[in-house]
Formats: structure tokens, C-alpha cells, sequence
């Protein structure tokens, strides 16, 4: 996913070992962006009742550092994957030959899912 020139975001089902069971493309955006749908991106996890999902997604530019929408987004998908009984174990971004966690960096992970501010910690890092 690194060399793609679109952003594309998946989603990687996992079983309650945490074995990847499948995975979903479930978008292609332009050079700058993809527009994603929360419920777009759980879809696949509630269709075949999967307990874990981790997200991963590219950044044509080759730079992996999350933007604030990144930050948001998975904040978006933790929150209502947790209501729906599903773990966003990890949102990875994917560069040229390198990748973050975020969930490494507690980037949309730490604190409470709809009121932590993570957005300062992502400006610091660029």
C-alpha cells in the first residue's frame, strides 16, 4: 500500500485470537484524501460478526505522519465500534517504506473516545 498513488483504506477482520480472518477494501480516494463513512468501514466486521478489526491506510504523499482528520476518524470508528461490541485494535497509516500506529502513539485511543484531544500531539509531531 505504500507506492499506491490513491489513498485507499482497509479493514482487516479478526477472530477473537486476533487471526486475520479477511480483508476489505473499502476505499480508493484521490492523491489528497478519502472519504470514509463509519458505518462503511464496520460493515464488514458486523456482517461476519468479527470482534477485532484493525484499520490500515496509505498515504500517497509516502509520509505516514496521521493527520488530524486521520486522528478524528479513528476516534469516529472506536467509538461506534465499541457500541456495537467490536475492537479497533489498531488504525495504521502506511508510507513509502515505513508505517505509524496510532494506537501506539494513543492518537484517537487514550482518554475518551468522543472528548480526548489528540489533535495537538499530531501538529508536534509534523
Amino acid at each position: 500500500m505504500g507506492f499506491l498513488v490513491q489513498e485507499h483504506l482497509r479493514v482487516l477482520l479478526l477472530n477473537t485470537k486476533n487471526e486475520v480472518l479477511a480483508t476489505h477494501e473499502i476505499y480508493k480516494g484521490n492523491v489528497n484524501s478519502a472519504v470514509v463513512r463509519v458505518s462503511e468501514v464496520l460493515r464488514p466486521a458486523v456482517r461476519e460478526n468479527c470482534p477485532n478489526i484493525i484499520i490500515a491506510h496509505n498515504h500517497p504523499s509516502g509520509d505516514p505522519t496521521p493527520s488530524p482528520e486521520d486522528i478524528l476518524v479513528t476516534r469516529q470508528i472506536r467509538t461506534c465500534a465499541e457500541m456495537m461490541d467490536i475492537e479497533l485494535l489498531d488504525h495504521v497509516v502506511i508510507g513509502n517504506r515505513r508505517f505509524v500506529s496510532l494506537k501506539e502513539r494513543r492518537l484517537g485511543f487514550d482518554g475518551n473516545a468522543a472528548g480526548s484531544s489528540d489533535f495537538g500531539l499530531a501538529a508536534e509531531r509534523k
